[in-house]
């Protein structure tokens, strides 16, 4: 039953909530200042997602010394 509810907060996380965020600016339900703050957290989420995840991998090479002669 535990997995049963942590799968559907899961998609609730996943799925749901993301989905209604864009229904609701696509149906100018949401003011237009958290439509803007919401397009802002998403790109600013993205850009730290890819940089940090890269600062990461790379870290990991050296740590491993992977590259190494």
């Amino acid at each position: 039953m535990s997995n049963l509810i942590q799968m559907i907060g899961v998609l609730a996380i996943a799925v749901v909530i993301p989905l209604l965020v864009l229904l609701g600016i696509w149906a100018d339900v949401l003011p237009q200042s958290l439509q803007v703050a919401i397009g802002m957290f998403g790109v600013i989420f993205a850009a730290t997602f890819i940089v940090g995840g890269n600062l990461y991998l790379m870290y990991s090479d050296i740590k491993t010394k992977r590259y190494s002669k």
